[in-house]
Order: structure tokens, then C-alpha cells, then sequence
């Protein structure tokens, strides 16, 4: 980020008054949520901890050389160990193994420092503006034009050049700043490579389409749901005239990353990785079902700031993903996506073929235009 800016150099670093949880998030003062209370774990548990991280390691070797062969011996053990969560000293390795952006990174060497070093993003301003809102309140990022900035300036920038069909969107500074955390700019930018080209999962880019096409897909699936799983919530908010496009947008735009705990938010992309989007339809039905007797019987003004606004006791994992996780909705989101692309498209069809090309050429005509 070395472009000429209007704005100081400098911005003060979090007070030395203030403490900063196991993640890195500052907070003025003590908390009993549960990033706070992490901190004050048993020697019982720190020795559990220890175990977990032993089973982890084992399982995928040295640098992730074990993962494909303990995958395919042992799917139903790898899914259980990724809902009840990864290791954060792991996290980052696991998550690029899970996503398929390690085998990216590996079939494009120097893409990435071509992209960051020689090319120019049309989208350089918007994502300036935007860097002080992403998680203002973590270390990494505190300081103006410091390396969290930097490196989040980097990564944005790079991707909107990759790809300036899709360019910058807000939502993406959450993403790549949950991946800063974790790994390096460079896994970063590939792991945001994966997920929106669909390197494991069906490609996201189009919740960052002109129109957010695939948002508005999402959004109906939900409704979908909600109306099928929780019958007379759903009436209510029918009667109310509340949509998911009123409380859920961000939900899938950022995979729970804007305005929920974080260590909520950490479990939730774990299993989001793996599985994929399905986790994040789980989740929503799983706050709406906790809530659910105080939200039937809640007006429009209220029933809308209490979705925007859920209790701290409804993010407590052990309720949470459990309760989520009771839901089995992969097969019928599969027939709400294909009633919605008939609805959609027509008797001609619309959507783009673009998405369906494989990624791996796609990703290689990528690289092969800027090293050439």
C-alpha cells in the first residue's frame, strides 16, 4: 500500500490499558464471554487441549503430507474432528488443505508477487476506504498503513486484478482478514482464489456479482426453509413482511464474519471450509429455532432488531452447532436451487458458462497471462 494517500501515516496502537483476548481483539475491560473466559482454562483442560493437538498433528503429518490419505481412510473421523473444531495453532494450515488452495498456491508460483508488485487495480480507492473498517478493533490491524493494513491492502488489490470480472466488494475485507490472521498474504490470496472459483465446493464468486445473484438465491432457499422448518415463524414474518434480505445478506456474504463473536465465527468457517455453504443455512435456523418463542410473538420493529441483535446466549457453541447441526438440509437445497434457476433463468437460460469451467484452467490462463 504504497500508493500516495490523504490520511495521516500513523494511527495510535491500542492503549496499554486495555486488554486483548486470545484472539487479539482489544476490549476495555474484562468480559465473561467467551473469548474472555478462554484465558482461565483448567490444567485439565489445557492438558485436553494438548491431547487434541497431538490427534491433529498425526492426523495430518508434517506440513500436511498425511491429510488426502486420513481423509480417504477416514471421512466420518475427519468431519467429527472439524465440527467440534481446529486447533487455532493449525487452523491456517487445515484450512488451505480443506479448501484446496494449497494445490493452488503450489500450481502457481509467483503469481501472487506479479500481481502485488506490477499490476494496478482499479478498485485501489475503494479498498483503501475500506481497510480501517475491517476488524478495527483487532491488533493486527490497529495501526494506519501498518503490516495488518498492508498485507489486507495487498491481498484485496491482488484479487481484484485476478479478477476484475468480480473486482473488490466490501464484504471481501472480512473474509481476507480472517485469513491474515492465519496464514500468510500469499495463502491468503489463494484461499480467496478457491472459494470464489470453486476450487472444492460450488464457486462463490456470485455473491459478488453486479446484483449479487447468488445473495438472492441464498436468501430464498432460506426463506424456503424457514417457512418448512419453523411454520409459524415464518407466518410471522410473513405477516410482518420481513425477508432474510432485512437480517440474513451478511450472513452468507461473509459467512458470519461481520457482526457476530468471533469465536463463534472461527467454528462456523471450520465446518463452512469442509462442508460448505450448507453451514452457514444450518446456523441461521439454529439462532432462528433458539429464538424462535420470543420471535413469533415480536411486531415488525422489534422482531427486525432482535434478528439483527441475538442474545449472547444464543451464540454459545455447545447450543449452537449442536442444534445446527440437527438440521439435514443438503438434499433439499439442491431442489430449491434448481426450483430457483428454473424460476431464474427461463426457458432459455441465463446463467453464466463461465462459472463452469474447470478452475484449474482458468486459474492457469490466469497465471500464465501475468508471467508471460
Amino acid at each position: 500500500m504504497d500508493k500516495e494517500k490523504e490520511v495521516d501515516e500513523v494511527e495510535p496502537g491500542p492503549s496499554p490499558s486495555w486488554s486483548v483476548d486470545r484472539f487479539g481483539f482489544i476490549k476495555a475491560e474484562q468480559s465473561n464471554s467467551p473469548e474472555g473466559i478462554v484465558r482461565s482454562r483448567s490444567a485439565h483442560e489445557h492438558e485436553r487441549e494438548k491431547r487434541r493437538i497431538r490427534k491433529w498433528r498425526k492426523m495430518i503429518g508434517v506440513g500436511g503430507s498425511d491429510w488426502r490419505h486420513y481423509v480417504r481412510r477416514k471421512p466420518h473421523v475427519v468431519k467429527r474432528r472439524i465440527r467440534k473444531g481446529i486447533p487455532d495453532c493449525l487452523g491456517g494450515l487445515v484450512w488451505q488443505l480443506i479448501s484446496g488452495s494449497r494445490d493452488l498456491l503450489l500450481m502457481n508460483p509467483g503469481v501472487y508477487e506479479t500481481l502485488v508488485i506490477y499490476e494496478t487495480s482499479s478498485s485501489e480507492l475503494e479498498i483503501i476506504r475500506d481497510i480501517s473498517r475491517t476488524f478495527p478493533s483487532h491488533i493486527f490491524f490497529q495501526q494506519r498503513h501498518g503490516p495488518g493494513q498492508r498485507s489486507l491492502y495487498n491481498v484485496l488489490e491482488a484479487y481484484s486484478i485476478y479478477d476484475r470480472d468480480v473486482g473488490y466488494v466490501q464484504g471481501m475485507g472480512f473474509i481476507a482478514g480472517l485469513l491474515l490472521l492465519y496464514m500468510s498474504e500469499e495463502d491468503a490470496f489463494w484461499l480467496i482464489v478457491a472459494l470464489l472459483k470453486g476450487a472444492v465446493h460450488a464457486p462463490m464468486e456470485d455473491l459478488y456479482q453486479a446484483g449479487l445473484p447468488l445473495v438472492q438465491q441464498y436468501l430464498c432457499q432460506f426463506e424456503n426453509l424457514v417457512i418448512e422448518h419453523m411454520p409459524k415463524l415464518g407466518q410471522n414474518f410473513q405477516d410482518e413482511m420481513i425477508n432474510p434480505s432485512m437480517y440474513a445478506s451478511q450472513w452468507f456474504i461473509t459467512v458470519f464474519l461481520y457482526s457476530f463473536p468471533f469465536h463463534l465465527t472461527l467454528r462456523v468457517w471450520d465446518v463452512f471450509l469442509y462442508e460448505g455453504i450448507k453451514v452457514v443455512f444450518q446456523v441461521g435456523l439454529a439462532l432462528l429455532r433458539f429464538c424462535h418463542d420470543d420471535l413469533v410473538k415480536l411486531p415488525f420493529e422489534k422482531l427486525l432488531y432482535s434478528l439483527r441483535n441475538f442474545p449472547e446466549k444464543a451464540t454459545d457453541l455447545d447450543t449452537l452447532l449442536p442444534l445446527a447441526f440437527s438440521f439435514k438440509v443438503s438434499n433439499r437445497l439442491v431442489e430449491l436451487e434448481k426450483e430457483y434457476r428454473k424460476r431464474s433463468e427461463g426457458p432459455n437460460g441465463s446463467s453464466s458458462s463461465k462459472r463452469l469451467q474447470p478452475l484449474k484452467s482458468k486459474v492457469m490462463m490466469r497465471a500464465h497471462s501475468h508471467l508471460s
